[in-house]
């Protein structure tokens, strides 16, 4: 079922991608009206615990805000040098996506990777 906000877009929307062990196993799409979060049927077959917050048996997950889960891999923006390495990529600090793929695709808490998912 999708969220009752999903909009058609003549492209995909952003997605950023969770991977374990190379494998993508959930993924985050990004709407003008939040974020869409869906586990992949490779993560049940992994049998992984679910992310917190994020409950394996209902499907798709709309939320407005950005899910706990990634809200804990986004850098301190206030400091310094993540300022710098923000304009050293380009990166606005609004594109969360861009920036838990830049600055927190990997994580010493927990094995996912983060990566945004091309285009088709």
């Amino acid at each position: 079922m999708k969220a009752p906000w999903s909009l058609r877009y003549k492209q995909p929307p952003p997605t950023l991608q969770v991977l374990y062990q190379h494998t993508p196993v959930a993924e985050l799409e990004r709407y003008p009206q939040g974020y869409l979060f869906r586990y992949l049927p490779r993560f049940r077959e992994l049998n992984l615990l679910p992310f917190p917050g994020l409950a394996l048996g209902k499907g798709e997950i709309p939320s407005v805000e950005l899910p706990v889960f990634f809200q804990e891999r986004l850098p301190d923006m206030k400091r310094p040098e993540i300022e710098e390495k923000l304009r050293t990529l380009n990166i606005p600090a609004t594109d969360t996506l861009r920036l838990l793929a830049e600055l927190g695709s990997h994580a010493v808490t927990d094995p996912f990777e983060l990566r945004l998912k091309a285009a088709a």
